[in-house]
């Protein structure tokens, strides 16, 4: 097989290969729609579209007319998975619109004496728009959460759109009987289609970036999360408590806290079931969310006692923020009826670790309860 040919059935080889990888991702994942199932998509369409350059077909033959769409399509889903990976979802008409057009030029194309060329700088027109586009979504959406290596792989989307782009251009300049596909001799297609290997590759590092980086935010999230209630758990909230001190310490805003817990849980067990336990825990954490402000954050603490951040709050404030608590909770409403009792304190400069502001706020939960339950106390101090 002559050198060309066999460049362009290596590389087909290796975006098989990506397109294997991604498929298994993607049924892992069950997300056959989403991102991974698009770049699945992606690779397939394009290792397809490269493998039918390897034989030797007519310039204009079915098979290299049905090449050039899968590449532009392969260039679409590509772009498109990349838009659902940042929340975005493009309507699906635009690209079979756009796919549609490319079709209608490669037909009109056999009525012009420099068809070949046309059909070249279709393909390649088709596929440097959608990857500018993806270099741009790239650009602007990649960057805060890889601010590295998002305008590296911004670049080399940019960089391969540049060159076919100018090889679109230069299709349409050259001689009617010339050929200038990727699969002709001279033009410079050897080192295209090394560029095309490189930036492939790049490109792929770039899929596996975004969503391994989406997977370990799950993972940390999951990690954080209090899986019954929804709210953070002792370990997340504790960080974010550290995280707060440690600001504190160094001369920025205080806060405050708030130890929460439900009163007479262990009866509503007793009586009502370990089901009704639990819906009564779900029900006073989304309260205590729906009562609080944005930026405040709720921990369940452990059983049913719950903790609250409030950041950049003093004392006076959060004590008014835990009668709105209590009252929201104690409302009227479907099913038991729940109380509870809740602590306050406030971050002090003599408080050298965040355990004292939180002995101070179970010191006055603790009181709260001894009191009679279902009120407020401050912590002194």
């Amino acid at each position: 097989m002559p050198a060309q040919p066999l460049l362009i059935a290596l590389v087909s080889v290796q975006f098989f290969v990506h397109a294997l990888a991604w498929a298994m991702t993607a049924r892992m994942a069950r997300r056959w729609r989403a991102t991974e199932g698009h770049f699945a998509l992606f690779w397939l369409f394009l290792a397809a579209g490269l493998a039918l350059f390897v034989p030797p077909w007519a310039s204009g033959s079915a098979p290299r007319n049905l090449a050039d769409l899968l590449i532009i399509a392969a260039a679409m889903f590509e772009h498109r998975g990349l838009a659902l990976h940042w929340g975005r979802c493009p309507r699906a008409a635009g690209y079979v619109a756009g796919l549609a057009a490319a079709a209608a030029t490669v037909a009109a194309s056999f009525l012009l004496d420099n068809g070949h060329g046309v059909r070249v700088a279709v393909v390649c027109f088709g596929c440097g728009a959608m990857l500018a586009a993806s270099a741009g979504l790239m650009w602007r959406l990649g960057r805060a959460a890889t601010p590295f290596f998002a305008p590296v792989a911004a670049a080399g989307y940019a960089l391969l759109a540049a060159l076919l782009l100018a090889r679109g251009v230069q299709a349409l300049l050259v001689g009617a009987t010339t050929k200038i596909s990727i699969d002709a001799p001279g033009h410079a297609n050897i080192p295209l289609a090394i560029a095309v290997l490189f930036v492939g590759g790049l490109i792929n590092l770039a899929h596996i970036r975004l969503v391994l980086g989406r997977v370990l935010h799950r993972l940390g999230q999951q990690a954080k999360t209090d899986e019954l209630t929804g709210a953070l758990n002792r370990r997340g909230l504790l960080q974010e408590l550290e995280q707060a001190h440690a600001g504190a310490l160094q001369g920025r805003a205080g806060y405050a806290l708030m130890m929460v817990d439900v009163d007479h849980f262990k009866a509503i067990n007793d009586q009502h079931g370990h089901a009704q336990g639990d819906q009564v825990l779900r029900t006073v954490s989304a309260s205590l969310r729906a009562a609080l402000r944005g930026d405040d954050l709720v921990g369940r603490w452990g059983g049913e006692e719950f903790c609250v951040l409030l950041p950049r709050t003093r004392l006076a404030d959060a004590e008014h923020l835990a009668q709105r608590v209590a009252a929201r909770v104690a409302a009227p409403g479907p099913g038991i009826r729940v109380t509870v009792s809740i602590g306050v304190s406030e971050y002090g400069p003599a408080d050298a670790d965040v355990q004292a502001v939180i002995r101070r706020a179970d010191d006055a939960l603790y009181a709260a309860k001894d009191a009679g339950r279902n009120r407020v106390v401050v912590a002194a101090g």
